[in-house]
């Protein structure tokens, strides 16, 4: 629980560098490099994961995607916090968020 840890204060946002759109429940998320579209990575979310793009994208702070998952999906606060932390990790390493 490193990442949720570090990151539980900070608010993260979407990078800048990255361009979103959800099609049919599901994000695509495609980083975009010298000003053009790296269509070679991109990136696509599940249910709670595009749930979770959105609620970065309007602020919510790594704990409360943490309360999300909980109340959305009845998980343990364990299971929410380890599944929150490794979708942010995940975003994290790939540079799809930066902090706010």
């Amino acid at each position: 629980m490193a990442v949720l840890g570090d990151m539980a204060a900070a608010r993260l946002r979407r990078s800048s560098n990255v361009v979103s759109r959800v099609v049919a429940d599901e994000a695509i998320v495609v980083p975009i490099r010298r000003g053009v579209a790296d269509l070679n990575s991109i990136y696509t979310f599940n249910e709670s994961g595009t749930q979770l793009w959105s609620l970065i994208e309007k602020g919510l702070d790594p704990a409360e995607l943490v309360s999300h998952l909980q109340s959305e999906y009845g998980l343990s606060r364990e299971q929410a916090t380890a599944d929150a932390e490794a979708f942010l990790k995940e975003l994290n390493e790939e540079g799809l968020v930066e902090p706010a």
